[in-house]
């Protein structure tokens, strides 16, 4: 009888997923003290003549870091979908942004950690291949 190891995931993946997560949780913690203080946030944005935050972009904000979220998990669980849906979304974050904001270069600080996950991912493909894991089965 053998001993068959389950493949594990990277140390990479479990950084960047670990990374991903911290900046989710105290994204949900901006998210909330916005919705406690939006009218001093918006009046100090007002003094420094820079555009006023609608509950709108919060409220897309708050999805997008659910999901983002939600999609690590699912790739800590070795599911092909949470690959997909995490870089869904995370192009969705940037197209919106661009749309909202308009392209600023500072913008491409946010593309290192998925960048990253992708190079971790890709190191280890054969986890989350779903073709090779019917053969195996």
């Amino acid at each position: 009888m053998e001993n068959v190891q389950k493949p594990k995931v990277g140390a990479g993946i479990k950084t960047m997923s670990i990374i991903q997560l911290v900046f989710s949780f105290f994204g949900l913690l901006n998210i909330k003290s916005y919705f406690v203080n939006n009218d001093k946030t918006n009046a100090a944005l007002r003094t420094l003549n820079l555009p006023e935050i609608t509950n709108l972009s919060i409220t897309i904000g708050l999805v997008f870091t659910i999901i983002l979220a939600v999609s690590v998990i699912l790739i800590l669980m070795k599911k092909e979908l949470g690959i997909y849906i995490y870089f869904i979304i995370v192009v969705a974050n940037i197209v919106y942004s661009i749309v909202n904001v308009g392209f600023k270069p500072l913008m491409l600080l946010g593309l290192i950690v998925p960048v990253l996950m992708g190079i971790f991912i890709w190191n280890k493909k054969e986890i989350f291949n779903t073709e090779t894991k019917n053969i195996e089965a």
